[in-house]
């Protein structure tokens, strides 16, 4: 008799991406998402509603071998190398309110006049972060902006994208790399009507540690409404995180100044899977490439005149050609090299670096409280003083090095 797996990916689970396409494709609903210790959602199977199908096995992107990665020969790689373009909405009060440019807004709109849907993750009124569908300029708001924040995808979405494509009608999605290449495989074929957009992503913290940044904040007097990771009040380049208070009030602060952010940036926080991404590659899954354009005024400061965001566009496959053609009117695009892009955005390529602090991270988040977090992992901007002298330090280290050489 063959034995009943719990998960997907037996033994391997730690390579889960936490995509939940096994649980909307399984026909008897025998699997649901549970998060594990750390808060990060992985397939549970039910051994005693489970039929041993295999369905959940074949839609799994990893266990498929749906993986940008592995397609690594050379000249299939010089073949498919994508355009490169920075761009910007036209529209400055929408490029203002995006966290880089503005482009995923008018891609939206131009789906929503079509009568079409998007989908893409947004925060909840519990500030969880979910994949929602907007079929309205309204509801399409709230998918607008970063989420430093790993998004579920309920079974429901899967379906509810597959209906509307069944329908004749358009669908936008955008998500992280390993997200759509979950969508395809559960959709299994092809559809005209489906445009993907993926992310230039590092890699997502869990629910769990956001959960516990918020009670954090609400025990110090901050009961926060809602978040923005990307606020451009000081520029984009160096963006603030703003905080919405219960009152109508907002805080912004520097985000090497807030925990959660370091935390994230430094690497400490992100879901296993992060740290050996399958889908590392200049061969996307989405239609287009979205990211904020680092370092293009190295190369071309003509696209980065004035602090207020420039996006970075992959264009991936003829179907994202055509969208991109389709909003022109709406967007500045100027013709960027892959190499510049690459060199801004390395996350295009390369997984995110394992810290030796992520060993105990999430260990510590469990038994200890936020504040004694925020101090054991330094998760707080220095002082002016220490900041200077530590930069006097590393000039004083270098000139010494250099008069022993």
């Amino acid at each position: 008799m063959k034995i009943k797996i719990s998960h997907p990916l037996g033994t391997g689970q730690s390579a889960c991406t936490g995509c939940g396409a096994c649980a909307a494709a399984c026909p008897a609903n025998a699997i649901s998402l549970q998060p594990d210790d750390e808060g990060f959602l992985h397939p549970h199977i039910s051994g005693e509603i489970c039929t041993d199908c295999g369905l959940c096995q074949k839609i799994c992107p990893i266990n498929s071998g749906l993986l940008a990665n592995d397609a690594n020969d050379s000249q299939h790689r010089a073949d498919h190398l994508p355009a490169v373009y920075a761009a910007w909405h036209r529209d400055d009060s929408i490029r203002f309110a995006s966290s880089s440019g503005g482009v995923f807004t008018a891609l939206a709109e131009n789906i929503l006049k079509e009568g079409g849907g998007v989908v893409g993750a947004a925060f909840d009124d519990q500030l969880v972060v979910r994949h929602r569908l907007a079929q309205t300029l309204a509801d399409m708001d709230r998918l607008r902006g970063s989420k430093y924040v790993q998004s579920e995808i309920s079974p429901a979405i899967y379906r509810q994208i597959h209906k509307l494509l069944h329908d004749g009608r358009n669908v936008l999605f955008s998500g992280t790399p390993c997200q759509v290449a979950s969508l395809r495989n559960f959709l299994v074929k092809d559809y005209d009507k489906l445009f993907c957009c993926d992310i230039v992503c590092l890699g997502v913290p869990s629910p769990l540690f956001f959960a516990r940044y918020v009670q954090y904040n609400i025990v110090r007097g901050k009961r926060l409404l809602n978040i923005s990771f990307r606020d451009k009040i000081t520029g984009w380049k160096r963006y603030s995180l703003t905080r919405h208070l219960h009152g109508g009030i907002s805080k912004s602060i520097d985000i090497f100044a807030d925990p959660y952010m370091l935390a994230f940036l430094r690497n400490f926080a992100l879901r296993p899977s992060c740290y050996n991404c399958k889908f590392k590659s200049t061969l996307r899954h989405g239609d287009l490439t979205l990211g904020d354009f680092w370092g293009v005024a190295k190369r071309y400061p003509e696209y980065d005149k004035d602090d207020q965001g420039t996006s970075l566009v992959l264009v991936n496959t003829e179907k994202g050609k055509n969208l991109l053609e389709n909003c022109s009117p709406h967007l500045f695009l100027g013709s960027a090299d892959l190499d510049t892009a690459i060199a801004g955005n390395p996350m295009l390529i390369r997984s995110a670096n394992f810290p030796p602090e992520r060993n105990t991270f999430y260990h510590d988040l469990q038994v200890d409280s936020f504040a004694m977090i925020t101090k054991k992992y330094r998760l707080f901007q220095p002082s002016f003083l220490r900041r200077v002298f530590s930069a006097g330090k590393r000039r004083l280290i270098g000139t010494l090095n250099v008069c022993s050489n």
